[in-house]
């Protein structure tokens, strides 16, 4: 897969953040005459040490480097904001080189390990009836080089390095497959970022045919937002439900595990009243059985004019005990960030009133 030579500003200019370590090795040999070993050492720069000026690359000759400027491009974006939350939960706000904004959550594990949770679009299309990313509507679509520039820039705000990535901030990521395809290449390369595919979860409201793709092209995870057992109440929070109704999405699911012995995030939004009920607990059971699956719960975070409430902690327990009592790993995630609205389902990328462009 080659890189794309598209960018927000119609630029045609080759971004180097969206080169694998090979691809750069073979752009240096055959566009610029380098030495074998020359690109993947540029690559190291880039991703290993997250540097991304070429005259800082001191062990690049000089020629190369000029050469590097002449035809490509290394896309730039900057955190402007930084929230924290008492939990540790960082909410980033990164500004684009067109001006968008976007936001993404850096999150602390246990035994010092961090999730970076990033976005794919600016905005959403999809029109989730309980998510605040879906009030601001749809801009554009990140390119790939912008989903990795939020990986390096986040790393520069902790020793501890990033673990994990999850494609869950904001925009639906398979709705703009070739950048997100493009991406994980970049993102998976063992010389490049060099993440484990099963430690890059990619998660969907439900487009089939690019879940089938996915399962087809890549190792990575797959988490489906699912968020309610009946056609009738999906077909109301998620409207792509009418074209993918839920029998279908779980058979999709079963082939994507059955290539790789992988196994499914199902997350799960409980909105109280609608989707929070013993039947709807069991109906999931029901829907889950024989799939190689973890559930997560995601009691609703609010949000201005959002609409629904959140399910109280009794309502809560009892439905993770349907689940977990039978047999499936179900976990009851923590609203880690919500005070700083960086919670699921809360990102939106707009800039808190009052603030500069700094990073704090």
């Amino acid at each position: 897969m080659s890189p794309s030579s598209n960018t927000c500003n119609d630029n045609a200019t080759p971004d180097l953040l969206e080169f694998t370590s090979e691809d750069l090795e073979q752009f240096c040999i055959q566009k610029l005459g380098a030495r074998p070993g020359r690109g993947r050492s540029v690559a190291a720069w880039l991703f290993r040490r997250g540097v991304t000026d070429l005259d800082a690359m001191d062990d690049i000759n000089k020629t190369l480097r000029d050469g590097l400027k002449r035809s490509t491009r290394i896309s730039t974006l900057e955190i402007c904001d930084r929230q924290v939350a008492g939990d540790g939960t960082q909410k980033l706000l990164y500004r684009l080189e067109d001006d968008c904004t976007v936001e993404g959550v850096l999150i602390p594990g246990k035994r010092g390990r961090r999730t970076l949770c990033i976005s794919t679009q600016v905005g959403c299309a999809i029109g989730c009836a309980f998510c605040f990313t879906a009030t601001g509507g749809f801009t554009r679509n990140l390119r790939a080089a912008e989903m990795v520039g939020q990986i390096l820039a986040a790393r520069q705000l902790s020793d501890i390095p990033i673990s994990n990535v999850v494609l869950m901030g904001q925009g639906e990521p398979l709705n703009n497959y070739e950048a997100v395809r493009r991406f994980i290449d970049v993102a998976t390369d063992p010389n490049g970022l060099a993440f484990s595919p099963r430690k890059l979860t990619v998660s969907t409201s439900g487009l089939m045919p690019l879940m089938e793709r996915l399962g087809e092209e890549t190792r990575v995870s797959l988490a489906l937002s699912l968020n309610a057992t009946t056609d009738e109440v999906r077909d109301s929070l998620i409207p792509i439900n009418r074209v993918y109704p839920i029998g279908d999405l779980m058979n999709c699911l079963k082939r994507f595990c059955g290539r790789g012995k992988r196994r499914v995030l199902i997350e799960y939004v409980l909105l109280k009243g609608v989707n929070d009920s013993l039947d709807d607990a069991r109906r999931l059971l029901d829907l889950v059985q024989g799939l190689p699956c973890m559930v997560n719960l995601l009691p609703f975070n609010a949000f201005a004019g959002g609409g629904f409430e959140r399910p109280d902690a009794e309502t809560v327990n009892a439905f993770w005990k349907v689940l977990q009592g039978a047999g499936i790993t179900t976990i009851v995630r923590d609203s880690r960030g919500d005070e700083i609205s960086a919670a699921c389902g809360q990102l939106k990328g707009e800039k808190r009133a009052g603030q500069g462009t700094g990073k704090k």
